[in-house]
């Protein structure tokens, strides 16, 4: 079974509320609250509020009032307020401190209401979704670095240790090569080579040789 987008809705005036509730009741998990105040604790204690609806005139707090604290409380929540026409001040405070969504106007018509809700969940809905594939996408890029971490140190470990032939001391590579030393390393390193004689091979060689020439 699907689970249904929690509505809650605030109206001081029980008639409203009995209206909206029969009108939705079949479509959504709705809440009720008959005042601003009853609506914050509603808020602080119902996860995975998809929308709130206030009207704007109610003793105490104000709807716009009301749901610049839900944006606080539950910043993902969508918003809307419900005002009368004679009222554009309370519309601009709605906008400016609770950052509606949008603004229904009273007396409202059912099947405006409901294309309202309709798009609201589903920008709910939708906003949802992208902040769960980010954070997929930040714990995938979090194993990726892990992996990385682990093979450079692998690789660093690997290269540490340098196959060298006990007869002829050519090197092997990662690829399972062989390579004569100068040829390894400059390929694997920034080394430039100069060529000289040791002392034991000029003796060895070119000292031999000087001999070898004078018989």
């Amino acid at each position: 079974m699907i689970n249904r987008a929690r509505l809650l809705f605030i109206d001081d005036e029980e008639v409203n509320r009995s209206n909206f509730q029969q009108t939705f009741t079949e479509e959504y998990d709705l809440l009720l609250a008959s005042s601003g105040e009853e609506a914050l604790e509603i808020i602080a204690q119902a996860p995975g509020l998809a929308l709130i609806l206030a009207d704007q005139r109610m003793p105490g707090l104000s709807g716009a009032e009301v749901l610049a604290r839900a944006r606080e409380l539950a910043p993902h929540t969508e918003r809307i307020m419900i005002t009368a026409y004679s009222e554009p001040d309370d519309i601009m405070a709605a906008i400016n401190q609770g950052h509606v969504y949008r603004y229904i106007l009273k007396p409202w018509a059912s099947e405006e209401l409901r294309i309202a809700i309709i798009q609201a969940v589903e920008r709910y809905q939708l906003k949802q979704e992208n902040r769960e594939l980010l954070l997929a996408l930040e714990a995938k890029n979090a194993e990726l670095e892990a992996l990385v971490r682990a093979r450079t140190l692998e690789l660093k470990n690997l290269q540490s240790l340098l196959p060298i032939c006990s007869y002829c001391r050519k090197i092997r590579d990662d690829k399972n090569a062989w390579h004569g030393l100068e040829e390894y390393l400059h390929q694997h390193t920034d080394i430039l080579f100069t060529h000289g004689v040791c002392p034991a091979c000029y003796d060895m060689v070119i000292a031999g040789f000087k001999k070898t020439e004078g018989k």
